[in-house]
C-alpha cells in the first residue's frame, strides 16, 4: 500500500462520514500502520499497490485517519460521503465494519461510533411513530410504560399464552410481548397466538377502559413472510410488530420499515444476539454503534439495556445509548461523536431483562419517564402469579410517582408486600 492516510492536521468536514475505532495492532505493526492500511481496506485501497488507483480517484475518495491516541488505542477517520450508497446500512457495514476485521495486522477491533451529515440521515426513514407517537396511540403521556414478556419464553399453547397476557393487562400492565425465539412453532402457531391475544386484549381494554399493546414477533426467514405476519396482526387490529434485528438484520429491517408506510404498525426491537457483536470490549463494535443505525432504519422502540437486572451494560454505557436514540442533538463526548439527526423522530427506550418490581424506584431515578420496564420472571414468578405480579409492578410504579416508599405502599398492597418479600 503506497498511501498514508493518516493526516492529523486534516479537518473533518461537515459532509463526512466519522468513524471511531478502538485498534490493537498485531505484533509488528504500529498503530499508525493498522490505521493507514483500515482506512485504505475500508474504502478505496487494498493490501498492495495497485495501478488502478488512479491519482484522480485517490486525491477524490482517500480517506483522512484525523485523529491518533496511542495510549488510548483510538483513532478517527472522516470518509467522503460518496463512497457510499445512501439509505443502505449493509453497504455501509460492508464498507466500515467489513474486511477490516479479518485483517492480520490488527489483533483486535471494535467500532466506537459512526457520526452521519445530514445527507445521510434524510435518506433513511427512520422511525414511524417514536417516542412520542407510540404515547399517542397508547394514550400514556407522563409516566414509564410497563410491559412483561410472556414466559416461558416457548412452550405454552397459543390458549394458554392468550391467558398469561390477559392476567398482565388486567394487572395493570400496558404492554405484553413474545419473547425473541417464539415465533411460529408448532405448538404455538403464529395466527392463532395473534388471533386469540388480541381478542384478549381487546376484552381487558373494554373493562378497563386502558389502550394496550401486544407486540408479537414477526421475525421470519424472508421479508415476504414479515410482511404476511405483520398483515396478520393489523388484520385482528394489532399495534405492534416486534423484529428480531439483528438476526433478520438490516436489508429485512429497511425492507419491512418500507413496507411499514402502508401496515402502519409500531416497530418494537429486540436486540437478541447483540452481545455476539457488543460484548467484547475490545473487538466487535458498540450496542450505541447498533442503536444508531436502528434508529435510522426506523424502529420505534429499542433494547438498550437496564443497569440493573442481569444484562450486561454499566450506567454511564446505557445512558449514553438513551440519549443517542432519543435527543435530537447529541453533544460529542468520550464515547461518541456530536450528532444531529434533523427531521428522524427519537426512538422509545426499552429497559428489559432480570427486573422486578422492587427495582422500580432505582429504574425511575436512573431513567425518568421516558422508559418502556419490561418485568419477565419479575412478573411470572410472583408467589401469586401472573396477575398479581402485574399488580405489584403497577402499584410499585404509581408509589414511585407518587413520592411514596415501597415499603410503605406495600402496607395497601398485598401485591407489593409480596414482591417486597420476594425481591427485596
Amino acid at each position: 500500500m503506497r498511501h498514508d492516510y493518516v493526516d492529523l492536521k486534516y479537518e473533518p468536514k461537515g459532509n463526512e462520514i466519522l468513524c471511531m475505532f478502538y485498534v490493537e495492532p498485531a505484533e509488528g505493526y504500529t498503530l499508525k500502520e493498522a490505521a493507514t492500511h483500515l482506512a485504505g481496506e475500508s474504502s478505496i485501497d487494498t493490501w498492495s499497490d495497485i495501478v488502478t488507483l488512479s491519482p484522480i480517484i485517490a486525491k477524490e475518495l482517500k480517506p483522512h485517519v484525523y485523529y491518533v491516541n496511542p495510549r488510548k488505542k483510538i483513532i478517527k477517520v472522516a470518509y467522503n460521503l460518496k463512497l457510499f450508497e445512501l439509505g443502505s446500512i449493509p453497504q455501509l457495514l460492508s464498507s466500515v465494519a467489513g474486511n477490516i476485521y479479518g485483517m492480520k495486522l490488527v489483533k483486535n477491533l471494535r467500532l466506537l461510533d459512526i457520526r452521519f451529515p445530514k445527507a445521510y440521515v434524510d435518506s433513511f426513514l427512520g422511525p414511524l411513530y417514536g417516542l412520542n407517537g407510540v404515547r399517542q396511540v397508547l394514550e400514556i403521556k407522563d409516566r414509564p410504560l410497563l410491559g412483561t414478556i410472556v414466559k416461558p419464553k416457548v412452550g405454552l399453547t397459543s390458549e394458554q399464552h392468550a391467558k398469561v397476557a390477559y392476567d398482565a393487562w388486567l394487572g395493570g400492565l400496558d404492554i405484553v410481548k413474545d419473547d425473541e425465539n417464539l415465533t411460529n412453532q408448532d405448538f404455538n402457531d403464529f395466527e392463532t397466538r395473534v388471533k386469540l391475544t388480541l381478542k384478549a386484549r381487546k376484552e381487558v381494554e373494554r373493562k378497563t377502559g386502558a389502550k394496550k399493546g401486544y407486540m408479537a414477533n414477526i421475525s421470519a426467514a424472508t421479508v415476504d413472510e414479515m410482511v404476511a405476519r405483520a398483515k396478520i396482526v393489523k388484520k385482528h387490529g394489532g399495534r405492534y410488530a416486534m423484529i428480531d434485528i439483528v438476526t433478520v438484520g438490516f436489508t429485512g429491517l429497511q425492507s419491512f420499515r418500507k413496507e411499514n408506510e402502508k401496515l402502519g404498525l409500531i416497530i418494537h426491537a429486540h436486540r437478541a444476539m447483540h452481545a455476539a457483536l457488543t460484548r467484547n470490549p475490545y473487538h466487535g463494535m458498540t450496542m450505541l454503534t447498533l442503536a444508531k443505525l436502528a434508529r435510522l432504519a426506523g424502529v420505534d422502540q429499542l433494547h438498550i439495556g437496564t443497569v440493573v437486572g442481569k444484562m450486561a451494560g454499566d450506567k454511564t454505557e446505557v445512558l449514553n445509548i438513551r440519549d443517542n436514540i432519543v435527543k435530537k442533538k447529541v453533544e460529542k463526548t468520550n464515547l461518541n461523536f456530536a450528532q444531529n439527526w434533523y427531521n428522524i423522530k427519537p426512538v422509545f427506550p426499552v429497559a428489559s431483562g432480570g427486573l422486578n418490581p422492587v427495582q422500580i424506584p432505582e429504574l425511575y431515578k436512573i431513567f425518568g419517564k421516558d422508559v418502556i420496564l419490561q418485568f419477565g420472571g419479575g412478573v411470572h414468578a410472583h408467589p401469586e402469579g401472573t396477575l398479581k405480579g402485574a399488580k405489584a409492578c403497577r402499584d410499585a410504579l404509581d408509589a414511585t410517582l407518587a413520592g411514596i416508599s415501597l415499603k410503605v405502599a406495600a402496607k395497601k398492597s398485598k401485591e407489593l408486600a409480596l414482591a417486597l418479600k420476594k425481591w427485596g
